[in-house]
């Protein structure tokens, strides 16, 4: 399937739902009414669990966690707000995708958000932009599985496959990170975001205005060699000091931890998906 065709496709890539948009519009008044917000978030239960799961994933700061949409929002305000509805709403938008465990996928793709949220915070960058892009980092890998589910650049485990984006460029002329760029473009996320997604998996030399698409490829590396099982010795071994270096992350010994954030479980994955 050609990429133009894929990205127009609205049974691929959703519109965003109507709850979010009604939720965007009003945050996009002059004063938006956080009452109607609360109310309209608490109106959707699943899209309300999965907004409460990311942010007790990516503590913000909270002492405990947080367990009702009233106490969430003024802590976050209303930009992290926004950008974590995006983010669990995304998790509803895929409600079944050939041969594809959808609670697996979102335990590995959130184990990459944490570590990109931490690794995002030791550099000073925004740790919200880096744990929302590590969340939605292989979305694309979705769409086109959706799309194409017996195409052979499709079939390894996205968790654990390297070599992926080079497969499918090389088999289609695009791969999942130019879809899950397009995704997150379809459902207005921030511009930096969207191009960390489509630079994570071959980042530049010279990155240094790119450093997210670095901290995301970082963070790729540090998911997939957990869900190897790698020891110690493989990991420094396999670390990416290139990447590590080109975005002045100075600190192997915290990517090269075998427990370097708290592992998803089962549990939180499945509240998710």
């Amino acid at each position: 399937m050609r990429f133009e065709q894929l990205i127009a496709s609205d049974a691929l890539i959703p519109s965003l739902p109507s709850t979010v948009a009604q939720i965007f519009g009003e945050f996009q008044k002059p004063e938006p009414n956080m009452r109607q917000i609360t109310a309209m978030l608490s109106n959707e239960v699943g899209l309300t669990v999965r907004v409460l799961r990311l942010l007790n994933s990516a503590r913000y700061g909270s002492g405990g966690r947080i367990g009702t949409v009233e106490a969430a929002i003024p802590l976050l305000g209303l930009t992290a707000t926004k950008q974590l509805v995006s983010a669990a709403a995304v998790g509803g938008a895929f409600k079944q995708v050939p041969g594809v465990e959808l609670a697996e996928f979102w335990r590995h793709s959130l184990d990459v958000a944490k570590i990109a949220q931490s690794l995002a915070a030791s550099m000073g960058q925004d740790k919200g932009l880096a744990f929302t892009a590590g969340l939605l980092h292989g979305v694309g890998d979705l769409v086109m599985k959706t799309a194409m589910p017996d195409q052979p650049c499709m079939q390894a485990s996205f968790a654990v496959d390297a070599d992926r984006h080079a497969k499918q460029t090389a088999e289609l002329g695009y791969s999942y990170a130019d879809v899950g760029a397009a995704f997150a473009d379809k459902w207005r996320f921030p511009q930096t975001i969207v191009d960390a997604i489509q630079h994570h998996p071959d980042p530049r030399e010279d990155m240094e205005s790119e450093a997210l698409a670095g901290i995301l490829y970082l963070s790729s590396w540090g998911g997939r060699a957990h869900e190897l099982d790698l020891d110690a010795p493989a990991l420094f071994e396999q670390y990416p000091r290139r990447v590590a270096e080109a975005i002045g992350f100075n600190e192997p010994d915290r990517l090269c931890s075998e427990n370097p954030i708290e592992w998803t479980g089962p549990e939180e994955a499945g509240d998710f998906a």
